[in-house]
């Protein structure tokens, strides 16, 4: 019996959609043997697009339960390669205890690196993330494909997501995500101009849909009392005016790839919607700000933008707090 390959990524959704080449490769490398990927609850919203894989579901920060049963499953089951795609501390410990694996792993430099030289010596492979230095770099989408050695690269990551609700989407539109913490908390936006700002979208594109983070109850009542709604928990629709704009209330996993992958063109805060977006080719203009206090905020925003950032075909503006300012530039770029 081949023995089994094991994948751990349970992280966020963008960590995700960052790995799925990598992920792609991996199955190129393994395609013989039985794949068994762990993924955070969040991102097991995601797991059709690995139809034959097995899928196990854990916290994205593991507790202490969760943490021995990896290790038993480690000890019980006869596993050939590990892909450490999430780098988390207790995973580097594993490769010193189960020293007949092959370990690859993604590993981090900075002021608390991960994992310390000693455990790094038991990794088979691995590829540095260096959050240290600002200088000549690959985005992680690259640097962590450099794990694996294969000419072969037949794709085998579904795409295809085969969606059933009563809501007809537009033959064109763009695809705007409302994130609190970048408008509200960064920006200091409120309600209304996020409101202003959809309107704006819409003078210039024919369709918008927008979503807003899920189950958040008083963005969700604002934005469900200003515009036509569809709500993926109740599939029912709710038409407000005769304007061609659809707020998305409660979409999630299936329901959001879908109407990203239908859509025309992304305008969202950086983050997971623009990298589902880029995974689906989709055009995209992510949006940025950027709190700078000093030199050392500077540089790890540059480290971080570098490490993040898809490798090619990406368009970003920085949006400033001055809502009239942020339009403009917005009106020279979309």
């Amino acid at each position: 019996m081949n023995k089994k390959v094991l994948i751990f990524k349970n992280d966020r959704t963008g960590d995700l959609f960052t790995s799925i080449k990598t992920i792609n490769k991996i199955i190129n490398k393994h395609k013989s043997q039985k794949i068994v990927i762990f993924l955070s609850h969040i991102n097991y919203k995601f797991n059709f697009l690995f139809p034959n894989f097995i899928k196990k579901k854990i916290s994205m920060n593991l507790n202490i339960i969760e943490k021995i049963k990896i290790f038993f499953y480690l000890a019980a089951n006869d596993i050939e390669t590990v892909y450490i795609l999430s780098p988390k501390n207790f995973y580097y410990y594993l490769p010193f205890i189960f020293r007949k694996i092959k370990f690859y792993a993604i590993t981090i430099k900075s002021n608390k690196s991960r994992p310390n030289n000693f455990l790094k010596k038991y990794l088979y492979k691995y590829v540095v993330l260096d959050r240290l230095n600002i200088k000549k770099r690959h985005s992680t989408y690259n640097i962590q494909q450099s794990l694996i050695d294969t000419k072969n690269n037949q794709d085998y990551i579904n795409k295809i997501s085969n969606i059933s609700h009563n809501f007809i989407y537009p033959s064109d539109y763009i695809f705007f995500h409302y994130k609190k913490n970048f408008f509200k908390n960064l920006l200091g936006w409120d309600l209304n101009q996020i409101n202003r700002l959809i309107e704006f979208l819409n003078k210039n594109f024919n369709n918008v849909l927008f979503s807003s983070e899920i189950y958040d109850l008083t963005t969700n009542n604002f934005f469900s009392s200003k515009f036509n709604t569809f709500d993926y928990d109740s599939k029912k629709k709710d038409i407000k005016n005769e304007k061609k704009i659809f707020f998305l209330k409660n979409i999630d996993g299936y329901d959001l790839y879908d109407a990203i992958d239908k859509s025309s063109k992304i305008i969202s805060p950086e983050g997971i919607i623009t990298h589902i977006g880029y995974f689906l080719k989709k055009p995209i203009l992510a949006m940025l700000h950027f709190n700078l206090s000093n030199k050392k905020d500077f540089i790890n925003q540059i480290i971080s933008c570098k490490e993040w950032f898809p490798p090619d075909n990406y368009e970003y503006t920085v949006l400033k707090k001055d809502f009239t300012k942020s339009l403009i530039k917005l009106n020279k770029r979309i």
